[in-house]
């Protein structure tokens, strides 16, 4: 039942509340400063800014491919992985670190003992226990983990039909449970998805909110249609300086090249989908601006999402931002040129 999502929220709502439906998206190629705006904007009373990058709107096996997978109308096994994997991604996401306390013990012991980053020092353990279910990434946290976890359940339950406990056996093999999905129109699904993100960030009453997902730059057709009356803002930088942030981190193998055509593709596609949006819908703000010339880029954020400019950006700091991290590697500078100089130049990078 929809109304056991909790006492205080009635999803009802999520269909006609203005201010949930008027989201904020931050998307970019990551390492560009979405984290950065993400903060400034969550210091604004009239704004909610819950968790950074909620994955399970945008990402893989996120509300997107459940709405996708369910458009297929007839596809039941389609459907059963959908619900399968977006329930498998959420779970892993409850929490931070590891489910082996001992892990999580020498994952703490690195960070205060030896100095390591988080994500350093997760790296570290997952290798020495690649066996080992853990997450780098944790939303469920930021909206209490037993809430969450009742908030995706009651998601769930309202694609499923039935559950066959015995399970199937199909080309996968034993299927077991099995979930069959219900039919439903794209419509009735995106309206479950809100329901959804309603449950979430409402608890507390209706409110107007914030994600800083990089990837939702990918996926701003799909942001549009769930929430028609969204604003997205594009966190663009020097891409050589982004590639040069990409191959030190965990997650991107460690090669110019490849980080080159990745962010390339990324800032492509995404310009051309900010096309397709109406007028007004996109702004892009240039980390580079965001850092050197506060004051002024944020009023700009602050007319374009309306709302009064009441940000605190105390915490903004030019040198942490790393601001010309390439210059001195012209193999980066060589292929981002060769890959991105028209986009450069239609963004002020321009040599």
């Amino acid at each position: 039942m929809i109304s056991d999502f909790g006492e205080n929220v009635n999803v009802s709502d999520a269909q006609n509340d203005v201010k949930f439906n008027a989201p904020v998206f931050i998307g970019g190629t990551g390492r560009s400063g979405t984290s950065i705006l993400a903060g400034i904007l969550g210091t604004h009373n009239s704004l909610y800014f819950a968790c950074h990058e909620n994955k399970l709107i945008s990402e893989y096996n996120g509300l997107r491919d459940v709405a996708d997978v369910f458009s297929h109308k007839s596809d039941i096994i389609r459907r059963h992985f959908a619900i399968v994997n977006f329930f498998g991604r959420a779970a892993s996401m409850t929490r931070f670190g590891f489910r082996d306390a001992t892990l999580n013990q020498k994952l703490s012991d690195l960070c205060k003992n030896k100095g390591m980053g988080f994500q350093q020092a997760f790296e570290l353990v997952q290798r020495e226990n690649p066996q080992a279910n853990g997450a780098i990434h944790s939303i469920g946290q930021a909206f209490g983990a037993e809430y969450f976890e009742k908030c995706v359940k009651v998601f769930l339950n309202q694609l499923v039909a039935h559950v066959d406990q015995d399970g199937i056996v199909d080309t996968d093999g034993l299927l077991k449970p099995f979930f069959l999905g219900k039919d439903l129109e794209r419509v009735e699904v995106l309206a479950m998805c809100r329901e959804f993100l309603f449950a979430l960030y409402a608890k507390s009453g209706p409110v107007r909110w914030v994600d800083d997902t990089p990837t939702n730059a990918l996926h701003i057709d799909f942001l549009h249609e769930l929430f028609p009356k969204m604003k997205f803002i594009h966190m663009v930088r020097n891409p050589a300086d982004v590639v040069s942030s990409y191959v030190k981190q965990v997650w991107f193998p460690s090669d110019v090249g490849l980080a080159a055509k990745q962010i390339s593709s990324m800032l492509l596609k995404t310009e051309a989908l900010e096309k397709s949006l109406p007028a007004g819908s996109s702004m892009t703000v240039r980390m580079e601006d965001l850092v050197g010339e506060t004051e002024a880029t944020v009023a700009k954020v602050a007319a374009f999402i309306g709302v009064e400019n009441r940000f605190n950006h105390s915490f903004v700091s030019s040198e942490a931002a790393n601001i010309g991290r390439a210059d001195e590697n012209p193999e980066i500078e060589d292929a981002v040129n060769n890959l991105l100089g028209g986009w450069k130049e239609r963004h002020g990078y321009a040599s």
